[in-house]
């Protein structure tokens, strides 16, 4: 099963995007049941490997393991 890592993450002034982190075409380790029990670990290391959001002024509000491809949804 193909699964997609999205990770929500909130700016200090409340501003929240959504990123891919990774799927299971870019990591053949990921797996559904491994996003889920594994899945904090993961992301806390991507965070703070990550350019833009490894300062403290991002954290991380949620993550949520897709199956299938994920589009980010983009607020207008």
């Amino acid at each position: 099963m193909f699964v997609t890592v999205v990770a929500v993450l909130c700016s200090m002034g409340k501003v929240c995007v959504e990123e891919i982190v990774t799927d299971s075409s870019l990591d053949t380790r990921v797996t559904f049941q491994s996003c889920m029990i594994g899945g904090q670990a993961g992301l806390a290391q991507w965070k703070g490997e990550h350019p833009v959001y490894r300062s403290e002024d991002w954290h991380i509000e949620r993550y949520k393991c897709v199956p299938g491809h994920y589009e980010v949804k983009v607020k207008a």
